[in-house]
């Protein structure tokens, strides 16, 4: 393998195209009401209130570089792995997860900040920094690299349907539902995990070195040629800490 090759990670939180799957979506009633389902679902397919969208899980083929898959970025935020190469982004010496985050949180040790982008563990910080097309859209002075105590789930990135004559209607896209909003989670198709970080701490990281500055032109240029960007404005707006 070349340098160039080893040096270009496809990321773990990044779909494929032929993880695209049909959503046969309808509503039920459920204890005398309403929700939004599958015509054939399975238990598992709510989490949090809200049913989760549905997405291949063999990764391979061509790649939506600026797209997000629904079940690996919930697995990241639950468990704490890195959204490159899907392993613990927890440091071993502190055992404080690592984040990098768009803009700098108040770091009061007190005021909670909400984001859907997960945790980068330290030894690829550098590589999200310059290939993830999330963070690339901001000026690389205000990013924040920081390690957090913890976190916690406090919403969902989803899709509000509704129904007419049986046809079931998407209302509103890509909102910020609260895990408290009962009153729209049963009609929400769930996209990402909404955490809130605890305890956020600066940290300062290594200049890029010679591999990154030779093969991160060849990964922009591919997520340049990507079109299929559908949520990296309502991530930005939630890592900037609009409120739910």
């Amino acid at each position: 393998m070349t340098r160039l090759a080893a040096a270009l990670h496809e990321p773990y939180i990044t779909p494929y195209a032929e993880e695209r799957v049909e959503l046969p979506l309808t509503f039920e009633h459920v204890a005398g009401a309403e929700r939004l389902t599958y015509r054939d679902a399975l238990p598992g397919e709510w989490m949090f209130g809200a049913l989760w969208a549905r997405c291949g899980t063999t990764r391979g083929g061509t790649i939506l570089w600026s797209m997000v898959h629904t079940l690996r970025q919930r697995r990241c935020m639950i468990k704490g792995l890195c959204r490159v190469c899907g392993q613990s982004a927890t440091d071993s010496e502190t055992g404080r997860l690592w984040w990098v985050l768009s803009s700098m949180p108040p770091l009061d040790g007190v005021t909670p900040w909400p984001t859907v982008g997960p945790p980068t563990c330290r030894d690829h910080v550098t590589e999200a920094l310059n290939a993830c097309p999330h963070l690339r859209r901001r000026n690389r002075r205000k990013l924040f690299v920081c390690t957090v105590g913890g976190c916690m789930p406090i919403g969902v990135l989803a899709n509000l349907y509704d129904h007419d004559d049986g046809r079931i209607i998407e209302v509103r896209h890509q909102i910020a539902i609260g895990l408290d909003e009962t009153h729209l989670l049963p009609r929400a198709l769930a996209t990402q995990l909404i955490v809130s970080l605890r305890d956020i701490q600066p940290e300062a990281i290594a200049p890029d070195s010679p591999t990154d500055r030779e093969t991160m032109p060849t990964l922009q240029a591919a997520i340049r040629n990507d079109r299929t960007d559908t949520s990296c404005d309502v991530q930005q707006e939630i890592a900037e800490g609009v409120a739910l």
